[in-house]
């Protein structure tokens, strides 16, 4: 038996969102037969713990406007896992906490510093939440991961109190 509930072999595809300018990812796509038993529709974007590949991922199926759902693969992530679009690949995963939320420890340092505002940041959504980390943590030096931590606490700093 599995560790994880949900598993299937997919292929890595690329897909363009957006019909105007749109954008290109690199994605696994999830089989119909297992949107039919994930409940998306309580959950548009269903987050998911689980591996691609064996790699470790945590992520959210994304919703297409003709019913698929995506699961984005970075491109550092491709090529850590020795995959390119087309490849056939395995991905198990788990529903994971909605609400969860990977806080980067510089952002965490500068919430424990700051009196009144991790009451602040505990009042925004999962998403919001989410949107700030990965901007920080997306940062590819330490110099830009500071300035953006100091702009999320100015934000905060900015907002009442929940």
């Amino acid at each position: 038996m599995s560790y994880y509930e949900f598993a299937f072999t997919g292929q890595v595809e690329t897909l363009a969102i957006g019909k105007t300018n749109p954008l290109y990812y690199s994605v696994i796509l999830l089989p119909d037969e297992l949107i039919l038993k994930l409940p998306f529709a309580t959950y548009p974007r269903l987050r998911v713990i689980g591996e691609v590949a064996e790699m470790p991922v945590r992520g959210a199926w994304q919703p297409v406007g003709d019913g698929r759902k995506y699961f984005i693969l970075s491109a550092q992530f491709l090529k850590a896992a020795g995959l390119t679009v087309g490849a056939p690949t395995e991905m198990r995963f788990n529903i994971d906490d909605q609400d969860y939320v990977e806080v980067p420890a510089i952002l965490a340092d500068s919430l424990k510093r700051q009196s009144g505002i991790q009451k602040v940041w505990d009042g925004l959504t999962a998403g919001k939440k989410r949107f700030h980390c990965h901007s920080i943590a997306s940062a590819k030096t330490e110099a830009t991961r500071t300035k953006r931590t100091e702009s999320v606490i100015n934000m905060l700093q900015d907002m009442p109190e929940s």
